[in-house]
C-alpha cells in the first residue's frame, strides 16, 4: 500500500494579515509506524514534537482521564518539547471537572478549535468559565479528543502559533496521529506498570473464573472456601487491577494478559 501524506495548505488569517503555512508535508504512515515500533512514552513524544514541527504547531499535551471517580484524578499529563509552560500548569492544575476541554471532548468526539469550547459547552457552566479565566487569553489550538481501552479516554490539545489556520486534511492527520500516540502511551504505560499489578496464582485462578461467567458463590464452591473469602480476593483484585466491578475487572485482566 502506498504511504498516505497529508498536505496543508497556505491560509491568510483576517484582513491584511500574512500568510501562514507549515512544512509541506507529514507522512502519516511513517509516523504512525514510527509510533508503533516506539518502546518508551519518551520515544512518542519525541515523534510528536517533531510532527508539531514539521507543521508549525508550538507544540501539544496529552490528558489522560481515570475510568473511575474513585481513582487519581489524572492518569497522565505529558508535553511535547517547545509546548507553553503556562499553559501545561493551567491545564494540569485543573481538576476534570473543570476541565473545558475534557467536558468539550465528551459532548464533540471529534477535533475541535480551542474557541468552539464557547459554541460546545453551556454559556454559564463553571467550565467556561475556567476556560476563559485560564486558559483563553494564552492563544488557539485544536483539541482532539482520544478514547482508549476500559473508558481511559482523554485529549491531544495542540497549541497552534498566532495567526495558525487548519484546513480538513490537516485536522485529520492530527486525529489519526493523536489516537495513534494515544493508544501506544497507554500500552507502554500497562506494560511498565504491570509488574506492579501482578495477581497472585490464587487471585489468577479465581479471576478467570470469573471470566467463565461463575459467580462468586460458584467459585467459592470449586475452590472449596467461604465466600467471604472469594469477596476478600475480589477486593484485592479491584484494587491491584483499579477497577471498581467485575465486569471492569475482567477487561482489565484481559488486557493485561491475566487470562488464559
Amino acid at each position: 500500500m502506498a504511504n498516505t501524506a497529508y498536505a496543508t495548505a497556505s491560509e491568510t488569517v483576517g484582513a491584511g494579515a500574512s500568510s501562514v503555512r507549515a512544512n509541506p508535508l507529514v507522512d502519516f504512515t511513517d509516523v504512525a509506524a514510527r509510533i508503533s515500533q516506539s518502546k518508551t512514552g519518551d520515544q512518542v513524544w519525541q515523534i510528536m514534537s517533531e510532527v508539531c514541527q514539521q507543521t508549525d504547531i508550538q507544540g501539544a499535551c496529552c490528558r489522560c482521564f481515570p475510568s473511575n471517580a474513585s481513582a487519581a484524578p489524572t492518569v497522565f499529563f505529558s508535553t511535547t518539547e517547545g509546548f507553553n509552560e503556562e499553559l501545561a500548569a493551567a491545564l494540569q492544575d485543573a481538576p476534570g471537572y473543570l476541565d473545558a476541554f475534557l467536558h468539550a471532548s465528551v459532548k464533540s468526539p471529534k477535533p475541535f478549535r480551542w474557541s468552539d469550547v464557547n459554541t460546545i459547552l453551556d454559556a454559564k457552566s463553571p467550565q467556561i468559565s475556567s476556560y476563559r479565566r485560564e486558559i483563553a487569553s494564552l492563544g488557539d489550538g485544536i483539541v482532539v479528543p482520544v478514547f482508549g481501552p476500559l473508558f481511559r479516554h482523554g485529549y491531544f490539545c495542540f497549541h497552534g502559533r498566532e495567526g495558525r489556520e487548519y484546513d480538513d486534511t490537516e485536522i485529520l492527520m492530527m486525529h489519526s496521529i493523536s489516537q495513534t500516540a494515544y493508544l501506544k502511551l497507554l500500552d507502554v504505560m500497562y506494560r511498565d506498570d504491570i509488574e506492579g499489578r501482578s495477581l497472585s496464582s490464587r487471585e489468577l485462578e479465581i479471576i478467570n473464573l470469573i471470566a467463565r461467567g461463575q459467580s462468586n458463590q460458584s467459585v467459592a464452591a470449586e475452590l472449596s472456601v467461604s465466600i467471604n473469602t472469594i469477596n476478600t480476593y475480589m477486593k484485592r483484585i479491584f484494587e491491584k487491577l483499579d477497577v471498581s466491578d467485575r465486569v471492569s475487572a475482567v477487561m482489565r485482566a484481559y488486557a493485561l494478559g491475566f487470562i488464559a
